[in-house]
């Protein structure tokens, strides 16, 4: 196998993981491209998402086939196998269970000396979830984005995922896109999708907010409207690193590996080994499983491309280059004890263990598995219902905290040079 090999010290570690994180980011060509696409669908609107579904997709849609309602969603429901639609009632209730306990805590009453603070989640008005669709369906994407906010009781959520070819996968996702509470589906992909969400066309009414996983089309088309609308974070095509040892199960490493990079030829995949043995073995184990996959297929494309294998000569070196690449997901097969996971920080999800999983994370395990990638993940954590409310703070204050606020702040006041401020405040203290 034909694989990046990088040596980490403590020294080198930050500049290693930015380099590997160099080579996959996204060629200016994709960001002008970008850039035209947002700015023809708000000129054109509908015709612009019609002409682009030919033209990227490959499906030619009339107006009004746009955008599925609810009801029409329903319908492909109670169509749809009883053993799917199981399944996904199954991942709906994990996921509820622990967005809905993450929901309750949000709660917030105290009493600060003489003043009543309340702070309480408010669900946004109307939030748009993009769901991939290019080569795969991915209708636990789906309800990975309609759980939170249905329980955060958003009144008008909105999935946007490219029109299917299949009318099974179509159905799929209709029924996929009621049980996780959407309200209507928008059948367009890619960054036109994103400007269709953000600005709206005569069909698609604009949405206050803009979550969801994609492409680099759709990451570079987030950024692009973040100026206009409120995106989540940057979550574009997956990345994965494995931490190994000498007490690695390296086959099922090299077929997590593969798995994720399964998604598109554009995964970030590599291994990060605590000692040469481990790396020898990892490298071997790939390169068995390679010889198994067709050359064409997106796992093989981006491990033969993509893939890297870094070795550690320590611990500390090993956890400054995770702190600086802070992978979307990082599984931990590597023998280290509990104590050291404190020492990791930087992680869209961390699985630590000998039954680690990252497909067990993507369908089971509870935790959103739309997750922060190109290093957002050492400055937040993955999707959840707190992004799809806004925390209102309510005060009711006393005179006596406000005659003690006057007393105590003046002088910091007078410091700022704001003499209406202290006027206010001297008043608010006399009522």
């Amino acid at each position: 196998m034909d694989v990046r090999v990088v040596r980490i010290s403590r020294e080198n570690a930050a500049e290693a993981a930015r380099l590997i994180r160099a080579q996959a980011s996204p060629p200016p060509e994709v960001i002008e491209a970008v850039k035209e696409i947002v700015w023809a669908v708000r000129r054109e609107g509908d015709e612009a998402l019609i002409r682009m579904s030919e033209q990227f997709d490959g499906i030619h849609l009339n107006r009004e086939e746009l955008v599925s309602s609810r009801e029409e969603a329903r319908e492909a429901y109670e169509a749809a196998p009883s053993k799917i639609v199981s399944a996904m009632k199954r991942l709906r209730k994990r996921l509820s269970a622990l967005e809905r306990r993450l929901y309750k805590r949000l709660t917030l009453n105290i009493t600060i000396g003489g003043t009543r603070v309340e702070i309480r989640p408010v669900p946004l008005e109307s939030v748009g979830c993009y769901a991939p669709g290019g080569s795969a369906s991915y209708p636990s994407t789906v309800l990975m984005m309609g759980v939170p906010g249905t329980v955060a009781g958003v009144k008008r959520l909105v999935l946007a995922t490219p029109p299917r070819k299949s009318e099974e996968d179509r159905r799929i996702v209709l029924a996929a896109s009621y049980i996780a509470g959407f309200s209507e589906v928008l059948w367009s992909g890619g960054a036109q999708a994103i400007a269709a969400l953000a600005y709206g066309t005569a069909t698609v009414r604009s949405v206050k907010k803009i979550v969801g996983p994609g492409n680099m089309y759709v990451l570079e088309a987030k950024r692009f409207v973040s100026r206009d609308v409120a995106v989540d974070f940057a979550a574009g095509p997956t990345e994965l690193l494995v931490v190994v040892d000498s007490t690695t199960p390296f086959r099922q490493v090299a077929l997590e590996m593969a798995a994720q990079a399964e998604h598109s030829p554009d995964t970030l995949v590599g291994a990060l080994a605590l000692d040469p043995e481990s790396e020898s073995k990892i490298i071997e184990s790939l390169s068995d499983l390679l010889k198994e996959l067709p050359p064409e297929s997106p796992a093989s494309k981006s491990l033969s491309t993509r893939g890297f294998v870094c070795t550690a000569d320590s611990w500390d070196a090993a956890t400054r280059f995770i702190e600086a690449f802070a992978p979307e997901h990082l599984l931990i097969y590597a023998d280290i004890g509990r104590k050291r996971l404190r020492d990791v920080r930087s992680a869209g999800v961390v699985s630590y263990g000998r039954h680690s999983s990252g497909v067990f994370l993507d369908y089971y395990a509870g935790p959103s598995h739309v997750l922060p990638t190109d290093g957002w993940a050492s400055i937040r954590g993955g999707l959840t219902v707190l992004d799809y409310v806004k925390l209102l703070p309510t005060v009711r204050s006393s005179k006596t905290d406000i005659r003690r606020a006057y007393r105590e702040m003046r002088d910091l006041i007078s410091a700022e040079r704001l003499p209406l401020h202290l006027r206010a405040l001297e008043e608010a203290a006399r009522l």
